[in-house]
């Protein structure tokens, strides 16, 4: 299956087997080894995490398929080369953390301990109702409904900050183009609500 396929928290702090021949050949090898590999590499072993607000895979090992087997050159602990998701969409994607977890457990230490976790966001993270609603390189970011005195809804983004029960806090990441109360930048509140058969996000007003 292809990354495009597969949904932000399937990948999410798993270990990924990245295979594409392009996505080889952009790297420098010398950018994420001590010791570039001298045989040609098939793909590359990945860790996914939310780095910021970015989607990634940071390379933990370059891979050669031999006689059906998978001969891993381990990347350099002081190097990082990182692809965000938008850059690997057509990637063939196996998910191989079973596998791989002991050998990269170290390497991934280092990396959670590099990146930023808020346990106030991660619990944003867990909840699949928002799922529809995410963007997919960009998975702490919500399309929201805003409601006004007109008849037409203005959508905008709204990048997840923390939940209370079934209320949510989130930044506000464009200016709308109507009067709501709030401008880009702003923590507003919102919740899932039903209209009609649909669920959508629903901006509430705290004023």
């Amino acid at each position: 299956m292809k990354v495009e396929e597969v949904f932000f928290r399937d990948m999410y702090r798993q270990i990924c087997l990245l295979s594409d021949k392009r996505l080889v050949d952009s790297v420098n090898l010398r950018d994420a080894f001590d010791y570039p590999p001298d045989e040609k590499l098939d793909g590359f072993l990945t860790y996914a995490y939310i780095d910021g607000e970015t989607f990634v895979f940071e390379i933990l090992a370059g891979t050669r398929l031999a006689g059906g087997r998978i001969k891993n050159f381990i990347a350099s602990y002081k190097k990082s080369v990182k692809f965000k998701r938008s850059e690997v969409e057509d990637a063939e994607l196996k998910i191989v953390t079973a596998e791989y977890s002991l050998p990269f457990r170290d390497r991934i230490a280092m990396i959670s301990d590099r990146a930023e976790h808020d346990d106030a966001r991660e619990q944003t993270r867990l909840i699949k109702n928002l799922d529809a609603f995410r963007h997919p390189h960009y998975p702490d970011d919500v399309v929201v409904y805003f409601f006004g005195a007109e008849d037409k809804p203005e959508l905008l983004w709204v990048r997840c900050l923390s939940v209370d029960e079934n209320l949510l806090t989130g930044e506000l990441l464009n200016e709308p183009t109507k009067d709501f109360g709030c401008h880009a930048g702003d923590k507003i509140k919102f919740g899932v609500a039903q209209i009609g058969a649909q669920n959508i996000l629903l901006y509430l007003p705290t004023k």
